[in-house]
């Protein structure tokens, strides 16, 4: 076959792909945000807009929105509360200062909700208010966040290439009424996925688990990988850390579990979504994939076993819970699920 031939062929080949792409309602609808089986607590109709964090407690959720021009430009931007059994929504902040767009940060304790906005970590009562600042100091605008009963802990996200040295970066404290901003730990390579108990910081960098107590002393390795695995996203109960891991080769994610005193780590799912999940008493809950547009809300034991498929649709990848229920982020929409 002369090039000319080759080239007629590659062509015929190539516009015959297109058509089959284009004749598929897979690949040519979207995401298709519907959940068929999970109640709706809240959306468009309450003005929300770009669900990027969500914490609830047995009666609201908190919820920071937008984050885009086109938010700002139509006030769907800030922090908003949302009853969950009516979906009223309350504002508690305007956004003037524009929220953190993506998951990692936001908290609650018993009294305040924290949110990084603005490159500033900030707080206001659950109740409403003016919100204060708790730190200004070396926050950027996408930070993995924890708190504590005392202090607020936070590390920014580090953006890098493969072909690029990643830049050693440090994890910041600072107490949760405001005050200075310490170093809590220096030199980490992508510190990021931070998670506290009473007495531990846990967090992950490219290559290893780490903790390191909160009453000072050194980090101490839980889990180290080679240059050709991958960690991610983490999670915890008391006993328990819960990770995306990738293995050489692997185009798809792992979820495990390792114990908080390090050991060897079990396999509980071999392939998932690789977003956060959320783990109760019993089961974790976390998204699989549904195709190249959708994704699948699965339940599996904690000590691993079975995988139930809860139901399908599309998610954001922001999940939290109380003790009835989780809850799920579907980009304006947010979802509930009884245990």
């Amino acid at each position: 076959m002369n090039t000319p031939q080759r080239f007629q062929a590659l062509s015929c080949a190539m516009l015959l792909l297109l058509a089959a792409i284009l004749g598929c309602g897979k690949f040519s609808s979207g995401p298709t945000p519907e959940w068929t089986k999970l109640r709706r607590i809240a959306g468009k109709q309450q003005r929300l807009s770009h669900v990027s964090g969500l914490v609830v407690d047995d009666k609201f959720a908190y919820v920071t929105i937008g984050g885009t021009v086109a938010d700002e430009n139509e006030g769907t931007n800030g922090l908003r509360k949302v009853a969950l059994d009516s979906g009223a929504m309350t504002l508690l902040d305007d956004g003037q200062k524009s929220p953190q767009s993506e998951p990692g940060g936001i908290a609650i304790d018993e009294r305040f909700v924290y949110w990084n906005a603005g490159g500033n970590i900030l707080r206001i009562s659950r109740d409403g208010g003016k919100p204060e600042t708790v730190a200004s100091d070396h926050v950027g605008i996408g930070v993995d966040l924890a708190i504590d009963n005392e202090k607020v802990y936070w590390t920014n996200h580090s953006y890098y290439s493969a072909n690029t040295p990643a830049k050693a970066g440090a994890i910041y404290a600072a107490p949760k009424k405001g005050g200075r901003t310490e170093i809590f730990v220096d030199q980490q390579n992508i510190p990021n996925s931070l998670v506290a108990d009473d007495k531990f910081l846990y967090w992950l960098t490219s290559s290893s688990i780490l903790k390191q107590a909160k009453s000072g002393g050194q980090p101490q390795v839980l889990y180290q990988i080679n240059a050709k695995e991958g960690l991610d996203k983490m999670d915890q109960d008391n006993d328990n850390l819960y990770f995306g891991f990738r293995g050489a080769g692997n185009s798809r994610w792992a979820l495990r579990k390792v114990s908080k005193q390090g050991g060897e780590p079990q396999t509980i799912v071999k392939t998932y979504s690789l977003k956060p999940v959320a783990v109760d008493e019993t089961n974790i809950y976390f998204f699989d994939e549904d195709g190249l547009t959708a994704d699948v809300f699965c339940r599996v034991p904690k000590n691993g076993g079975e995988v139930t498929r809860l139901d399908t649709g599309y998610s954001s990848g922001v999940i939290t819970q109380s003790k009835a229920l989780v809850y799920i982020a579907s980009l304006d929409t947010i979802y509930g699920y009884t245990k």
